[in-house]
Parts: structure tokens; sequence; C-alpha cells
């Protein structure tokens, strides 16, 4: 598989993540409390941007992007303090974020395993040179 398509195919998966983030906000049991909804659905919604940006641009920072975002919504249940009671929620925030953030990992490995391109000689002359005199 190619590097392009690899690439392409990470970022359709947070996409997907992202967008599946946003659409459980509608439907995620999380008794009434907003901030919890509101963070999943801000993480979704710039995850889902992230992606969209990574597809249409060759920037790698949006690999690093992926990674942030990735962590913080993983992380979200502990430093926002999930109300005990909302395990869909936090498992949904957890779960969604380890897979960003892996695709962002793996977006940044790739990059940095790239061999540099060996310029190739295109044309030759076999006259000699001659230098100019005083």
């Amino acid at each position: 598989m190619s590097d392009n398509l690899r690439e392409v195919s990470r970022d359709a998966l947070v996409l997907l993540v992202g967008v599946v983030l946003v659409v459980s906000t509608i439907w995620l049991p999380v008794g009434g409390d907003t901030g919890v909804s509101g963070a999943i659905l801000i993480l979704g919604m710039l995850s889902a941007g992230t992606a969209l940006w990574a597809m249409s641009s060759a920037s790698r920072s949006s690999h690093w992007a992926h990674l942030v975002l990735g962590l913080m919504l993983a992380l979200s249940p502990v430093v926002l303090a999930f109300p005990a009671g909302l395990m869909a929620a936090d498992l949904f925030a957890l779960v969604g974020g380890v897979i960003i953030a892996a695709v962002g990992v793996l977006g940044v490995l790739s990059g940095n395993r790239r061999a540099p391109v060996a310029s190739t000689l295109i044309a030759t002359s076999s006259r000699p040179r001659v230098r100019a005199q005083r």
C-alpha cells in the first residue's frame, strides 16, 4: 500500500471517529450534564476538522494535531472530572481519544522514517574546463 493511500485512510478513520463522537452526543446518556456532552462534541468536531485539514493539505502538522487532540479526548474524563456513573461517556472519550492519538503517532512516525530522496544527475559535459587568464 502506498504511503499516500495509508495516510488518507488514517485521516478517514479520524474523520469517522470525529463524526461518531459528534453524533453520539445526541443519544449519549450524560444525565443532563452539558459539560460532558459539550467536551465530547467540541473535541469530536475538532478531530473531524483536523482530519479534513489533513486530507486537503500535505502538512505534517496535522499528525501532531491528531496526537494532541487524541490525548486531550482520552484524558478528558479525568481532567474534566466527568461525574461518576457516566461509563458510556467515559468509554466514548477514552476509545475515541486512543484511536485518534494512535493515528497521530503513526503519522508522525511515518513522516520521520522516510528516506531522503537523492538528487539525480541529468546531464554531463565531456569538455574540459577552461580557466580564464588574467
